[in-house]
């Protein structure tokens, strides 16, 4: 069944004192471009998140945002160094002694100092935190997935419908063609008879004439194909590959050609609108494809 390229997923755990927010969009394109948003933390993990991105998704534009928090109670962001600390205590006791300054040494005057602070950020998340965030993603990216099959099978039902309609105007066609192309050269017979009716003729060569031009007014074998094309593309629609956009694509394409080489041969009105209406119906199909994975 087919998959739509536009979809959204979002997924949130806290777990072990951190908290992991995704959150993941899609749009239609051509080939699949993948954009991230991530902490500086998560930025040494980009090109396992990608992996993960594209063992899901072949087609698209996709969009993934990841947020990722520790919790202060559990991982304290910042520690307080007491060895600087006290060297600090003990060289300001000495300048203010040296210096002969009075007054009390306060905590104001130690903030001063950023030497004091450890900071506990890190470079990178260890193997354990990373295993929660990647869980978060696969998580986002399936719900993304999801929402894409949903739509999808949503467009496979209208594409269907479309189809459908335009192997029933084919079968219509191929009726209509076959009455009126016994009647133009019943027509035409009877007409040139009726020119050289005084004049002598080869009536072999008049049928031979008559036969190569029902070959060019004959529809039959672009009909044919049409119909074949229409059964192709519905087997592929209907069928469990993956990203199949591409070669219904082409399908349609090749369903286009048949049109108009079939409008092109006809000169009966009644098989030139159904043909009209046969190249809307593959336009509008074209229109929704475009969104197709």
């Amino acid at each position: 069944m087919i998959s739509s390229m536009t979809g959204f997923g979002k997924s949130e755990i806290k777990r072990d004192g951190i908290s992991v927010s995704v959150e993941a969009k899609s749009i239609n394109s051509r080939f699949l471009e993948i954009n991230l948003k991530l902490p500086k933390i998560l930025q040494s993990r980009e090109f396992e998140i990608r992996e993960i991105i594209r063992r899901k998704v072949s087609r698209g534009k996709i969009f993934v945002a990841v947020e990722y928090e520790v919790d202060p109670a559990v991982q304290p962001p910042v520690q307080i160094n007491f060895d600087v600390a006290s060297f600090l205590v003990k060289s300001l006791k000495e300048l203010k002694r040296r210096a002969k300054i009075k007054g009390e040494i306060k905590l104001e005057h130690l903030l001063g100092f950023s030497q004091i602070f450890d900071f506990n950020l890190g470079e990178d998340v260890s193997e354990d935190e990373w295993e929660i965030v990647k869980t978060a993603i696969e998580d986002a990216i399936g719900k993304l997935v999801d929402a894409r099959n949903k739509e999808g099978l949503e467009l496979a039902k209208d594409i269907e419908v479309r189809i459908n309609a335009i192997s029933r105007d084919v079968d219509k066609i191929l009726s209509i063609s076959s009455e009126k192309l016994k009647e133009r050269q019943e027509k035409l017979k009877a007409k040139i008879e009726e020119i050289f009716k005084d004049v002598e003729f080869d009536k072999n060569r008049l049928e031979a004439e008559l036969v190569m031009l029902a070959n060019k007014l004959d529809i039959t074998e672009e009909c044919v194909r049409l119909k074949s094309h229409t059964k192709l593309f519905l087997d592929t629609l209907r069928s469990d590959e993956n990203a199949v956009g591409r070669k219904l694509n082409f399908l349609l394409q090749e369903m286009l050609r048949e049109a108009t080489t079939i409008n092109a041969k006809s000169e009966d009105t009644e098989i030139i609108y159904l043909v009209v209406g046969i190249k809307e119906e593959i336009e509008k199909i074209r229109e929704q494809l475009q969104n197709v994975e």
